[in-house]
């Protein structure tokens, strides 16, 4: 499936880390990807809040809420909503929480951006 032909995706990053944020919002938007990002979970949470987007790339260590805490609350904002953790090492009950409060998925960082864009056409896929 080509991505392009399907409609412009609304994606959600999350991360503190300006390097990161800037290169993953940057891919996604190639990709022909609606992009907003967030550098907190209470920035997220806002606009989780005021937009229905198809997928959130969600940093599990945030300057001002725990990762786990805002993915709880994005869920309850927006059940449809794809959350994708992002995490520099996770432990295995952290990737448990993870999975009962209902990630798709996570990335363990750093990450390959090719594989980021496979994921990502994996994912819209399985909305079709």
């Amino acid at each position: 499936m080509n991505v392009a032909a399907t409609p412009a995706k609304k994606i959600l990053v999350v991360d503190d880390e300006q390097l990161l944020l800037q290169g993953l919002v940057k891919t996604l938007q190639s990709e022909g990807m609606h992009i907003a990002s967030a550098e907190s979970g209470r920035e997220a949470l806002e606009k989780i809040a005021s937009c229905a987007y198809h997928l959130c790339f969600l940093d599990i260590y945030l300057p001002d809420m725990n990762g786990l805490e805002v993915l709880k609350k994005i869920k309850d904002l927006s059940p449809k909503t794809k959350v994708i953790i992002m995490t520099a090492g996770i432990l295995d009950k952290t990737m448990e929480e993870c999975i009962e409060k209902h990630a798709s998925m996570y990335l363990t960082k750093p990450f390959d951006l090719l594989q980021v864009k496979m994921l990502i056409r994996g994912l819209i896929e399985e909305e079709v």
